[in-house]
């Protein structure tokens, strides 16, 4: 799957018991240059990647409270493109302004 900087991706975190997931937005993606760097800390960033490529490496993200969060590219579950996201906002804010006009007196 193809991600950038600005997606909002779901991703699979571990507790002492089951496995949750979180959401948040894309701040950076970072790629290992050494196989023994596998959170890319010495790597390098980049604004868009393809985990197809199944290279070693980090993404940073910002959750729904502005938490800052890091995960490995193999725990992201699903994303949805930053274009996506803001279309699907702007067509239920449409929807709701919509309705609120329709039983307006």
């Amino acid at each position: 799957m193809r991600i950038k900087v600005g997606d909002t991706i779901k991703t699979r975190v571990w507790s002492l018991d089951k496995a949750k997931s979180k959401m948040g937005v894309i701040t950076s993606i970072n790629i290992a240059l050494d196989y023994h760097d596998k959170k890319a800390e010495y790597g390098i960033e980049v604004e868009t990647y393809d985990t197809e490529l199944d290279y070693i490496g980090t993404v940073s993200y910002d959750d729904e409270n502005n938490k800052s969060h890091w995960t490995y590219f193999n725990q992201i579950i699903a994303v949805i493109p930053q274009d996506d996201f803001e279309t699907r906002i702007f067509k239920e804010l449409d929807k709701l302004n919509n309705l609120g006009t329709k039983y307006q007196y």
